[in-house]
This record gives C-alpha cells, structure tokens and sequence, in this order.
C-alpha cells in the first residue's frame, strides 16, 4: 500500500481536483442560462412532439383546473397525458417500460418527458411575454 503512495505526487493530486472541479463547469453554465430566459414575464409553454412533428401545444402559465387527452402513434400506440393547473404528465401508457409515467410532472422550462417507444417528447419551452412592435418601411 505505500507503495502506491510514494507514486502520487503533489501535482497529480492538483491536477485530478482541478479536473473534477472543472467537470461542473457546464452544469454552471447551463443553469444560468436557464435562469437567465426563464423571467417573470415569460409564458411556460409545453410543446408535445411525436416522431418529431409538433402536434399540441399547450400554455402553461395561468392553466387552471384539469385536462386529459389521448396521443395515438403509430399502430395501437397511446399515451394518455394530464395537466393539472400548471404542470403536465403521461398519467399512462402502453409501451413496455413506463419511464415516462415514473417521469412524473414537469413544470420548469427545460424539462422533458420521454417515452421512446412511442417517439413522444413533451418539452416546456418559455415564450417571451413582452411583445415588440415592428416597424416595416420600403
């Protein structure tokens, strides 16, 4: 065992804590990027794809009360998503797995639900509240 202690110097343990310090850094980054497009102001939108095509898409902020639908794919595919005020699950599906049941709600921007066997993504994206007028002159 000291044998391995004498091969370790001083900068070998430098250099693996600053490699494991640098190993957060994206996690830093895309968390003030997040914090930064998710305002006051922004609208939270869950936008459902399926097999890559955008098929609903539903306006989070301020949704009051309950909301059940089904999404069929392809042959006897069917996931049945609910939203519950200003959060959104698949309550159920018929694929193999359930991970996207076990997913749970989502409510930030950024978060995803997917259900891979189906090919089915829901997503909650932000929508900027603040509208600009545009001035187009010839």
């Amino acid at each position: 065992m000291r044998s391995y202690y004498r091969m370790i110097k001083r900068w070998d343990i430098i250099v693996v804590t600053l490699l494991v310090i640098l190993s957060f850094l994206p996690v830093v980054i895309f968390t003030y990027a997040q914090t930064e497009k998710s305002t006051e102001d922004a609208i939270k939108v869950a936008v459902i794809s399926l097999n890559n095509k955008e098929i609903k898409r539903v306006t989070l902020t301020g949704h009051q009360g309950t909301e059940i639908f089904d999404v069929h794919g392809h042959g006897d595919d069917v996931n049945t998503i609910e939203i519950i005020d200003e959060k959104i699950r698949i309550k159920s599906a018929n694929c193999s797995d359930q991970v996207c049941v076990r997913t749970g709600y989502i409510t930030k921007p950024g978060k995803t639900i997917v259900c891979l066997p189906h090919k089915l993504i829901i997503e909650i994206q932000t929508v900027d509240g603040e509208t600009e007028d545009l001035i187009i002159s010839s």
